[in-house]
Formats: structure tokens, C-alpha cells, sequence
């Protein structure tokens, strides 16, 4: 067990709950949402139903639980909402994604026309839900729920609360920061202080956060993980090459890397109305992993696959190989255990594919 999930057993034995392995609670039945994996390969969940991280992992279940206090959100109630009508290519924003990802404009969501008003009034508040989460080293948890991020203490007591400036896509913590991905057309992220959550160094346009608040992707169009190394990897749009960050220079001097494909570059990925699916780093290895649907990867050089199909980069040879998997399209990856991928099933619960 590493040491950050080890305070979660070590809060939940403090706090007197019973003994976790006769609990039913199990991600392989019933999990829905997202998870973080620790670098031993435990993953933590959230359990709305008990408002509480679970740390469990697979081949010895659950190892904790602490159960949060989460900040408080006030939204609008909106009443009698009319909806303006879509219409196709009506900016240069929605035709930039069309160009460039061949997403089509009746994926994205429509901004209100003048005409079209709503009466909004202030509603009670209510419990923030969460997103995204990971533990620093510190034993603290650093979550983005509803625009917000938010750092819990090892009671699962909020102790800080940002606000965020747009839609967090992926996070991942660094030795010595908080990496935030935001939901944007071309990639824009964040390092943040991991003291007083000040924004270190960014690297992309940040004006696209106004303009993505304006009309929101509704599917992902970049992706990040972080490399063994510290550095930050990004996968940007439907490119099968990666920009690499040096994690305190940031946006000076980045580099790229590209993968050879049976020795040849492959093809860029046709994203389509899926979007990018999430990167991964293999713990230990120079490995990073991402998924794609058959159609998505099937101008470059991927096997036929009646499943989604894994990309394995090798960061150290510079290839890219295929793994096809039975799974299908719906399924989210959250995880790398030594031979399995781990994914979220559309319906809950964990499904598992080979890697190696």
C-alpha cells in the first residue's frame, strides 16, 4: 500500500469505523464516475451513496474509506429555459473543430441567441460533486468539483477553495505542482503552487477558456499524463505525437515526440463525435497508454478490432503499438495494473483488458 493511501486507512481506523474487509461496498459491481491510481496500482474511487474515497485494489479489495466534507455550490434555478436553435457553422469556433477534429456542430452546444432569455433565481445550496481527484504529498486531497478546486485535509474537511476559470479535462500531480488540463479546442494548461494554489506558468491561449464557457466541447479534444520523469506529456487533437513540457521551464523550449508505427508515422486519428480518449502512464515503465474506437484508428495501421483498441507508446523506442480488447465503446480508462487495463463500464462496475 503506498503512503497516501495508507492515511486513508489510517483516518478511517482513527475515526472508529469497523474493519473495511467485511464491508460490501465493490468497484467491480457498482462504481460509476472516475478514479485516481496511486503509483502501487490502488485505485480511489468516489462512493456518492456514502459521500466517501474508497482505496481498494484489486487482488486485495478494500483497503479504506474517508468519507468528505464537500464545499458548498450555489446554482440557479432556472425556469421556463428556451433553447436556441442549432445552426450549423454559425462561428469560426465551431468551424476551427470541424476542420480540425471533424467534429460536427450538432455535437456542440449552442449558444443563446439574443432573443432567447430565462429567468434564473438563487437556489439553496447544495453539495459540490466531485471530479477529479488526487492526493499530494501531504496527505491531502486536491479535487475540482462544479468549477471549484477544492483541497481536504486528511479528516476530509475542505480547507481551500479556488475558483476554476473553465472545465478541467485531466489533473495530475507533479513533485512540486498540481497540472490542470482544461476542456479548450487546443490545449491550455496550468501548473498551480501546491501551497497557496497560484497559477505557476501556462502554456496555451488562455482566452479559449472564455470562448469554451461560451460554447462547451462536449467531447475532449486533448488529453495530458505525466511521464516518469516529471515531464508532461500532451496529446493535442487527433495527433498521435506528443508535447513534452519540462515540468519547471513549462511553456519554454517544449519539445515533441513522435511514434513509429512498423516503422513508419502513423496516420493522425479521425475523432469524430467520441473525442480523445484519456493517456496513461504505465507505472515503472517508459509506457504510456491511451484508447481509441476502431473507426477512430483504423487510417492508422491499427488491427481490426471488434473493441475499443489500446495505443501503447513506448516513450524510450519511440513506437507505437496496437492492442485490440473485446470492450466496448462506452468503456472509460481509468487504470494500468501490471498485465490489465482497467475501464469504468458504461453501466458501472470495472471491466479489465491484456497489456503488455
Amino acid at each position: 500500500m503506498s503512503f497516501r493511501a495508507a492515511f486513508l486507512l489510517a483516518a478511517t481506523l482513527a475515526s472508529g469505523l469497523a474493519p473495511l474487509r467485511g464491508q460490501a461496498w465493490d468497484p467491480n459491481r457498482s462504481t460509476h464516475g472516475w478514479a485516481f491510481q496511486e503509483v502501487d496500482g490502488s485505485l480511489i474511487f468516489f462512493d456518492p451513496a456514502s459521500r466517501a474515497l474508497k482505496t481498494w485494489m484489486k487482488e486485495a479489495g478494500l483497503l479504506a474509506s474517508l468519507t468528505l466534507t464537500l464545499p458548498e455550490v450555489r446554482k440557479p434555478a432556472v425556469k421556463s429555459p428556451r433553447v436556441a436553435p442549432v445552426v450549423k457553422g454559425a462561428t469560426d469556433y465551431d468551424a476551427a473543430g470541424a476542420l480540425l477534429y471533424g467534429i460536427p456542430t450538432y455535437q456542440r452546444t449552442p449558444s443563446k441567441s439574443a432573443g432567447a432569455k430565462a429567468e434564473a433565481s438563487a437556489e439553496a445550496p447544495c453539495e459540490a460533486q466531485p471530479e477529479r481527484w488526487v492526493l499530494d504529498a501531504y496527505n491531502r486531497i486536491w479535487m475540482v468539483c462544479d468549477g471549484q478546486l477544492a483541497v481536504l485535509g486528511k479528516d476530509g474537511r475542505t480547507e481551500t477553495l479556488w475558483p476554476l476559470p473553465g472545465q478541467v479535462e485531466d489533473m495530475a500531480l507533479g513533485r512540486d505542482g498540481l497540472f490542470l488540463l482544461y476542456r479548450t479546442l487546443k490545449p491550455y494548461l496550468e501548473k498551480r503552487d501546491l501551497k497557496s494554489g497560484a497559477v505557476l506558468w501556462s502554456y496555451g491561449d488562455r482566452v479559449q477558456l472564455r470562448e469554451a464557457a461560451a460554447q462547451p466541447l462536449l467531447v475532449p479534444l486533448n488529453r495530458m499524463a505525466l511521464g516518469a520523469d516529471g515531464t508532461v506529456l500532451l496529446a493535442e487533437g487527433a495527433s498521435l505525437a506528443f508535447t513534452v513540457l519540462d515540468p519547471a521551464r513549462g511553456p519554454k523550449q517544449p519539445g515533441q515526440t513522435f511514434f513509429t508505427c512498423r516503422e513508419d508515422l502513423p496516420a493522425r486519428a479521425l475523432l469524430g463525435r467520441q473525442g480523445r480518449g484519456p493517456i496513461l502512464p504505465w507505472a515503472g515503465r517508459e509506457v504510456v497508454f491511451g484508447v481509441f474506437t476502431p473507426a477512430q484508428v483504423k487510417s492508422c495501421g491499427a488491427p481490426e478490432s471488434q473493441g475499443l483498441v489500446l495505443a501503447r507508446f513506448d516513450l524510450l523506442k519511440g513506437t507505437l503499438d496496437w492492442l485490440p480488447t473485446p470492450l466496448a465503446e462506452g468503456h472509460r480508462l481509468v487504470g494500468l495494473l501490471d498485465h490489465e487495463a482497467v475501464f469504468l463500464a458504461p453501466g458501472g462496475g470495472l471491466a479489465y483488458a491484456p497489456i503488455h
